[in-house]
């Protein structure tokens, strides 16, 4: 499988041409697996992209979770980790999310587990964007 696309916690809106890990069995996954168990059911370095959109959040163990997409991440390859941030009323929306996150927590867990590039950007809703604080956020977060 190596060179394709996983995406965690697809749930019915997976990545185009990717694999879908899910717990739902409702979901698009294609692998059904408990995300907060680990070791997820694939190979070390099996992927060459993975998206992990809107789940961190939800996991027990976030450093856990970074460490196994670390394991099975080919080398070279890409990670893109989509949370709410801290700031955003969509962090505290959910009674299911346990844990909000910051620019600072994200890449610090990173640089922990090994990952060698990172590049965390902040994004808002249009309103935000259009005034200028997306630009002013991601060249100071």
């Amino acid at each position: 499988m190596s060179g394709n696309i996983l995406d965690i916690g697809c749930g019915i809106n997976k990545v185009p041409d990717a694999v879908g890990l899910d717990i739902d069995s409702h979901s698009h996954a294609d692998i059904i697996h408990d995300l907060n168990a680990y070791p997820y059911p694939i190979k070390d370095n099996e992927f060459n992209t993975i998206y992990a959109k809107h789940i961190i959040e939800h996991l027990d163990d976030p450093e856990g979770f970074i460490k196994e997409i670390y394991r099975i991440l080919a080398p070279q390859g890409q990670v893109f980790i989509e949370t709410p941030h801290f700031t955003s009323y969509v962090a505290y929306s959910e009674p299911q999310h346990k844990l909000p996150f910051s620019y600072f927590m994200l890449k610090n867990i990173s640089d922990k587990i090994g990952f060698q590039s990172i590049n965390i950007s902040f994004t808002f809703y249009k309103i935000f964007r259009m005034v200028g604080i997306k630009a002013l956020a991601n060249r100071f977060p």
